[in-house]
This record gives C-alpha cells, sequence and structure tokens, in this order.
C-alpha cells in the first residue's frame, strides 16, 4: 500500500507516517517518488501501538561531528560510566546505524589515527574499542514485524577486527534481519556450513586487515548471496544492498 492508506491504517497524519519511516519505525521500499508500505508491516505496527508500544520519538541532531567528538573524548579517557549515561540518552531517539556510522565510527577513526601519530596507546586504542562493542551491544534491537530473512555476519580468517561485523550486525538486526553474528576470525567452511543450518539467505564478510575477498568466497555459492564489506564501505550501503537481494 501506498504511505497515505498506511497513515489512514494506522489513524495517524501522513506526516507522522513519514517520521516513522524515516526512522525505520515502518518499513517501506522507495517506489518513485512515493514509498510503498507491507501489509504486513502495518499490522504488526498497529498491534504495537494497540499494546501501547509506540513508535520513540526521533531526536533531531543538528552537529553530528561534535556528537563524534565527545564520544572521542570519553572513551580515550576510558570513562565507561559518562559514556554509557550519554550515549544512552542519545540512543533512545536514534537508529543504531546512526550511531554507528555518525558517531562511534568516526570516534575509533580519530583514535586509530593518533594511535598511528602515537598519541594514543594500543592499550587506549583497544580499551575504547570494548567500550564502543558494549555499547552497541546494550542498544542493538529486533524490532516487531516479518523478519526480512536470515544473515550470517562474521569476518573471514585472519581478520581479526570484529567491530565492522557486530555493527554490520546490530543494522541488520535493526532492518529487522533474523541475524547470526559470529565474531571474527572464522574458517569459511564453518561460516558456510552454519549459514547451510540455519537456512540463511545471505552471508556478509567484513575485511578490514585480511584480503579483500576471503579465500574461496564466490558469489551465491550454495545458494547463499555474498556481500564483503572493506575499509570505506558504509552501513548504509550494507543494509541497502541487503534490502535488494
Amino acid at each position: 500500500m501506498q504511505l497515505q492508506e498506511a497513515a489512514d491504517a494506522l489513524g495517524v497524519h501522513y506526516q507522522t507516517a513519514y517520521a516513522w519511516v524515516r526512522e525505520g519505525r515502518l518499513p517501506a521500499r522507495k517506489h518513485g517518488r512515493g514509498y510503498e508500505i507491507g501489509d504486513d508491516d502495518v499490522r504488526a505496527l498497529a498491534a504495537a501501538r494497540n499494546q501501547g508500544s509506540e513508535p520513540r520519538r526521533e531526536l533531531r541532531v543538528r552537529d553530528w561531528p561534535t556528537q563524534a567528538d565527545g564520544l572521542y573524548e570519553a572513551i580515550v579517557g576510558g570513562d565507561e560510566t559518562y559514556v554509557r549515561r550519554w550515549f544512552g540518552r542519545l540512543a533512545d531517539g536514534v537508529p543504531v546505524i546512526d550511531l554507528c556510522e555518525r558517531v562511534i565510527a568516526p570516534a575509533l577513526r580519530r583514535i586509530g589515527d593518533d594511535w598511528a601519530t602515537g598519541q594514543v596507546s594500543i592499550a587506549q586504542e583497544h580499551r575504547a574499542t570494548a567500550i564502543c562493542e558494549r555499547l552497541i551491544a546494550a542498544h542493538a534491537h529486533q524490532p516487531t514485524g516479518r523478519p526480512r530473512g536470515t544473515a550470517i555476519v562474521t569476518t573471514p580468517q585472519g581478520e581479526r577486527h570484529g567491530l565492522p561485523a557486530l555493527m554490520a550486525a546490530a543494522c541488520l538486526r535493526e532492518d529487522r534481519w533474523i541475524v547470526h553474528h559470529l565474531g571474527a576470525d572464522l574458517p569459511l567452511a564453518e561460516t558456510l556450513g552454519l549459514a547451510r543450518r540455519a537456512n540463511a539467505n545471505l552471508v556478509v564478510f567484513s575485511c578490514t586487515t585480511a584480503p579483500a575477498e576471503p579465500a574461496g568466497v564466490t558469489a551465491d555459492q550454495n545458494e547463499l548471496a555474498i556481500l564483503v564489506g572493506r575499509p570505506g564501505d558504509s552501513l548504509t550501503r550494507l543494509v541497502e544492498q541487503a534490502r535488494a537481494i
């Protein structure tokens, strides 16, 4: 159905329904100059509202670099108690994909640059990464509604940087994928074997320092769609590619 029809079915103004689409609370597919909404998604949202579970309000952030700088200062100093309180307030009204792309990733890139120039120790860098992993785990969630499919997210063997894979898993889960996050440094045969047992539609490999293509991976191997994330790739693009499968 069209967005106006969805708004009518939900008993809200068109702009309210549009805001829910922008926030990711009402899944929609762009079609021409409008949006198409699935009947099941409208029914799921209506049921959630009837149970008193309203879509959370969108927090409009006007200065993302300032938020990223604030996170950088806190995690470089290791003040996790403060980080949890501050980040929790921000996370209440911001989608996980924005938290990852606009706040966490820029802060960690800055820490990586500082480590390369000797301004930050490897211990500080590891501590900052661990704090961010816990932040993402605390605020990742699985929305209601029919799942888009099942995804496996991991890194190929030899790739030990697991945080990008964790962010990918959290963003796909927020987009209503059932996600099996396997962590880092996994042999290809193990990944594909679990994907088959889980009846997965999609496998996502995060490659930061490993070769650009995990050894042995080919597109549509064993009828699995495979996406490989590389340095510079965006989480928004990952979600778009996953939806297109």
